[in-house]
């Protein structure tokens, strides 16, 4: 196993600086440049991702059934090799309001992010979608692209 890169406080700002600021441009080749070129993306609800080409993908179509979804960053810490970045996830699905909280663990490997673990209870976002029958079709849609 790689020894873990241990940032500097300024280098973990910086970090959760541009993250936001892909989140706030919702493009997923925004989010491309963070990536180190084998990244691995694990989600609740999705496959895990190897690769930017796969992030780029799982990006693209989490954007297309929330697009106007938004990181609220509300704090971060970093330590032991590791990044953790909270806040909450929001916008539309299927003409009504969807949030839910979250916490990503990062694995930084020379200043980009290595692994990218998100945490937060997938029950939040599927009771949202059986309360909505219009988002059912782009939900199954979205998990049959995977």
């Amino acid at each position: 196993m790689e020894p873990l890169d241990v940032l500097t406080d300024a280098e973990a700002a910086d970090l959760v600086k541009r993250f936001t600021e892909a989140w706030q441009r919702m493009d997923p080749d925004a989010f491309t440049p963070l990536f180190v070129p084998e990244v691995r993306l694990v989600h609740p609800m999705e496959r895990d991702t190897r690769g930017v080409d796969e992030a780029r993908a799982f990006m693209t179509r989490t954007m297309a059934l929330i697009p106007d979804l938004r990181y609220d960053v509300q704090g971060w810490a970093s330590g032991s090799g590791q990044l953790l970045i909270w806040g909450r996830l929001h916008g539309s699905l299927a003409g009504g309001p969807i949030e839910w909280p979250l916490v990503d663990r990062i694995t930084p490997k020379d200043g980009l992010i290595a692994e990218r673990v998100a945490h937060f209870d997938p029950l939040a976002v599927i009771r949202t979608v059986l309360r909505r029958p219009r988002a059912w079709l782009p939900y199954v849609l979205r998990g049959r692209r995977a």
